[in-house]
């Protein structure tokens, strides 16, 4: 049987951190905003090797980015500083209308940045540089280039991660599971506001239950925090404060990375209602320091090398259509880009309270009669 969620029990982000550094590679926090690794030395380059450096700024998991970026430098020479950020933060480096005089000492300006949705660059087109990977023909169905600026490298599904205590003789199977009484008080989410994780949750329980009615989701999500679910600011396979939970709502893919630390780990469960498919991008800042560097990450990361490595390394399913899913996964739909904006917009009325239905239940159309 599987555990309680915990901090202790479930992942130790630490450990893993301090084997990446003990390799040399990058220590981002995975949303945890402000973290960087040491400023690299640009590369010379060596015969046939581009060479000097690139700024990634990420949101993805250390385990992610790792196994990309350890790669591209042996691959390309090129040295990478990587800033680690929140999926709400991932865009907002800048000061001004470009890349140049951003940034910091400790913050530096990105040439690249990594994580989120489509949905989360919305808006910011213009920071973006226009390039198509070379390899965008070899992309799945809703994996290619999104508006010439915006690259599709991963693809990751909505997942219910259940532990032991999740409700006495009680099964999850989905979303409407959740309000079990025995079970809703267990509950963790990740704030969709700032996590894509936690959007993609959001987007699959209005695309599941909103065949019942359009009032059906949103009612759900007043049920579910009613019911006492804990909506966390960080990630809630990881997040020192929060409570013990039994039930979290998180991604196939940060699940299954829990595996390389912990064993066994929580159960996935794929919601009844539908799972939400998304991809995680990257992109060039316009007006980057190192343009060539930043066009050679997109070129490898959705180069097949790349594709395959972060399948068999980080458990990611490949944005390429000749990489094979990693072992042992389901057949999922094709991504989505789900309607930020618009669910945010529900979503924040619901936390204060402010939310109606717009639809007039039949009884209570009845009795107008």
């Amino acid at each position: 049987m599987a555990r309680v969620l915990s901090r202790r029990t479930l992942l130790g982000s630490a450990a893993l951190g301090a084997a990446c550094a003990a390799a040399g590679l990058v220590g981002c926090s995975d949303g945890d905003g402000g973290a960087v690794s040491a400023e690299p030395a640009a590369t010379s380059p060596l015969a046939g090797k581009l060479g000097g450096k690139l700024v990634l700024r990420t949101s993805c998991s250390e385990t992610l980015v790792n196994a990309a970026v350890s790669a591209f430098t042996e691959e390309t020479g090129v040295a990478v500083r990587v800033v680690s950020s929140s999926d709400g933060d991932l865009l907002s480096w800048y000061g001004g209308d470009s890349a140049e005089g951003a940034g910091s000492p400790l913050e530096p300006a990105p040439d690249v940045v990594w994580g989120a949705d489509p949905s989360w660059y919305a808006g910011s087109e213009a920071l973006l540089e226009e390039y198509i990977s070379g390899e965008n023909a070899a992309m799945r169905e809703g994996c290619r280039s999104v508006g010439g600026r915006i690259t599709p490298v991963t693809r990751d599904v909505a997942v219910i991660a259940v532990g032991e205590g999740a409700g006495d003789g009680a099964e999850v199977t989905g979303y409407e599971a959740l309000l079990d009484e025995r079970v809703v008080g267990s509950v963790a989410m990740e704030d969709p506001s700032t996590s894509a994780r936690g959007l993609a949750h959001l987007a699959g329980i209005v695309s599941g239950l909103s065949g019942q009615s359009a009032d059906a989701p949103w009612e759900y999500a007043r049920d579910l925090l009613a019911g006492g679910a804990l909506v966390s600011a960080r990630d809630v396979l990881d997040a020192p404060e929060r409570e013990e939970r039994a039930v979290a709502l998180t991604s196939e893919q940060r699940l299954m990375q829990a595996r390389l630390l912990e064993s066994p780990a929580p159960d996935s469960v794929y919601p009844r209602e539908g799972s939400c498919v998304t991809c995680e991008c990257t992109a060039i800042v316009a007006g980057c320091a190192n343009l060539r560097q930043a066009r050679a990450w997109i070129d490898f990361v959705t180069g097949k090398a790349c594709q395959e490595r972060l399948a068999a390394e980080a458990f990611a399913r490949p944005s390429r259509s000749d990489v094979a899913e990693p072992d042992g996964l389901p057949d999922v739909e094709d991504p989505t880009v789900p309607d930020r904006a618009g669910l945010l917009a529900s979503w924040a009325r619901v936390l204060d309270g402010t939310w109606e239905p717009s639809e007039v239940a039949p009884e209570e159309a009845a009795s107008a009669r």
